[in-house]
């Protein structure tokens, strides 16, 4: 158990101990009384708790020491931490999406060889990176002081690629983003242990965002992200109405690329109106973008870098079941065109241009 100086925080670092524990138990994956999918999201959960636990207690030296423990649990091996990163203001895309792909290259560094050639594999693999791309382009909406941006950016496709690798052992999934899941590659075991190991990478970075909202921002939305699959698992072959799908998509998704476009502002220094607005942005942009990812798993090619008909084949109801393709589009630009006008009040300049820019790619998208 990690005790903190002078007995600061006893309470709050007592229950974090308790929660990191739990998260621990649930992810060796030994417990008969549970099944595999239902220990991974268990466990997921309390980590998303544990996290909610350590911001009172404000400690780098204790959120470095409880990163450097999980690491080192999920490699088993020890594991320094990353090196300083950048601080420079990407300014374009392009540079930001280099710097990002190069960053999630060191990440993937460790002495278990096994680990760093699956992480490397389903990491380095591409994706849309929409989350950070969301961050950098509403950091670039502030004018104030403000913080650097590539380490949150990091920091949130860490904990995203984190969730896909565990929900490819929840859903027995083998392909990913075009790549065979490590699931499938090393086992179960393995593939909870890789996410768990940069879960550890991403908790590394939390320093830099103290006081800024930033850190309590992301673990409140982990823990709605867990809730969210806890739930929908309940909901397997059964039918569900357009209220319940909504419900599930907004905990599992649209909060998470919502507080991705929120932390973004924030970090670059925006105002309460300006974060507020690209708030909404976000929230909308992530229901678009999930109904339509529901279609793509109907209607998609082998550009979609996974199987399709997945949802289905375990049992899930989605909006394209529930109202039809066609109506579920119609839904697609329904919420695209709201974020857009979410942005209304933002001044016109090259940040905004590329958040509309983006929903309107992110509507018509066939990958």
């Amino acid at each position: 158990m990690i005790t903190a100086p002078d007995n600061l925080h006893t309470k709050e670092l007592e229950s974090a101990n308790q929660n990191f524990d739990l998260f621990c138990s649930f992810h060796r994956l030994d417990d008969p009384a549970y099944a595999i999918g239902e220990a991974v999201l268990k466990g997921d959960y309390y980590f998303s708790r544990f996290s909610l636990d350590l911001i009172p207690v404000d400690s780098v030296k204790i959120t470095d020491r409880f990163a450097r423990i999980l690491r080192e649990d999920a490699s088993g091996m020890s594991s320094p931490e990353l090196p300083a990163m950048s601080y420079e203001d990407p300014k374009t895309f392009a540079k930001g999406k280099y710097l990002l792909e190069q960053q999630l290259e060191k990440v993937c560094e460790t002495e278990n060889l096994q680990m760093k050639d699956d992480l490397k594999r389903v990491l380095l693999a591409g994706g849309k990176r929409l989350r950070p791309s969301l961050a950098q382009a509403a950091y670039g909406l502030g004018k104030g002081p403000s913080y650097p941006i590539l380490p949150l950016m990091v920091m949130i496709e860490l904990m995203h690629s984190a969730s896909l690798i565990h929900d490819d052992v929840v859903d027995n999934g083998a392909l990913r983003r075009g790549v065979v899941t490590i699931n499938v590659s090393s086992g179960n075991l393995n593939a909870v242990k890789a996410a768990d190991y940069i879960l550890g990478r991403a908790m590394e970075l939390l320093k830099i965002y103290r006081g800024t909202g930033i850190n309590e921002r992301l673990a409140a939305v982990s823990e709605q992200m867990c809730i969210g699959e806890l739930e929908q698992m309940k909901y397997l072959n059964t039918e569900i109405d357009e209220e319940t799908y909504f419900n599930l998509i907004t905990k599992k998704t649209a909060l998470f690329i919502e507080a991705a476009a929120a932390c973004g502002a924030i970090a670059g220094g925006c105002g309460e109106k300006t974060i507020k607005a690209v708030a909404g942005y976000g929230y909308h942009i992530g229901i678009a973008f999930q109904i339509k990812d529901d279609i793509l798993d109907f209607t998609g090619t082998e550009k979609f870098g996974k199987k399709t008909l997945q949802d289905a084949g375990k049992g899930l109801k989605t909006l394209p079941a529930v109202i039809g393709l066609s109506k579920a589009q119609e839904k697609v630009k329904e919420y695209s065109d709201e974020a857009i006008a979410a942005l209304e009040n933002i001044e016109n300049g090259i940040s905004r241009k590329a958040l509309i820019q983006m929903a309107r790619q992110l509507e018509k998208r066939e990958i």
